[in-house]
């Protein structure tokens, strides 16, 4: 059996404070009366779990703290590192069909004639082909 006036009790056993009216009515609803003592050893025991509860120092989070950035820090690093590799393989890819494929090739290697780059172009993007992945990787070591 339930009494209509449960919900109240426990709003009142959170906040602290039961009223005259309230403790009267518990007294006289056995369904209120058994709430009270199973919500209240509830409530006294959160109250004791908080109360006991052990805070770290401020040095041990700013510690934690800073092994999660360090942590971030290297997943960054190494997502930008996995799409400069990729970003590579691709190219990689396309280059040996283009040079040793055949009617793909053929028109890879047009394409490739009729852009007209310049040696110092192609010289200054190989460059950054493979400087890229090892940047990265130092990037990674260093932190």
């Amino acid at each position: 059996m339930t009494c209509h006036r449960e919900d109240e009790l426990l709003d009142a056993l959170a906040r602290g404070y039961t009223g005259d009216e309230l403790r009267e009515h518990v007294a006289s609803c056995a369904s209120c009366a058994e709430l009270q003592a199973v919500a209240g050893a509830l409530l006294n025991e959160h109250s004791v779990a908080i109360a006991e509860a052990a805070v770290p120092s401020s040095a041990t989070m700013w510690w934690r703290l800073r092994i999660r950035e360090r942590h971030d820090a290297e997943a960054a690093a190494r997502r930008s590192l996995y799409i400069g590799q990729a970003a590579t393989l691709l190219i990689a890819f396309g280059l040996v069909v283009a040079f040793f494929g055949n009617d793909f090739g053929q028109t890879v290697r047009a394409l490739v004639a009729s852009i007209h780059l310049s040696t110092p172009l192609l010289l200054a993007i190989a460059t950054w082909l493979v400087a890229a992945p090892v940047a990265g990787w130092v990037a990674i070591r260093q932190k």
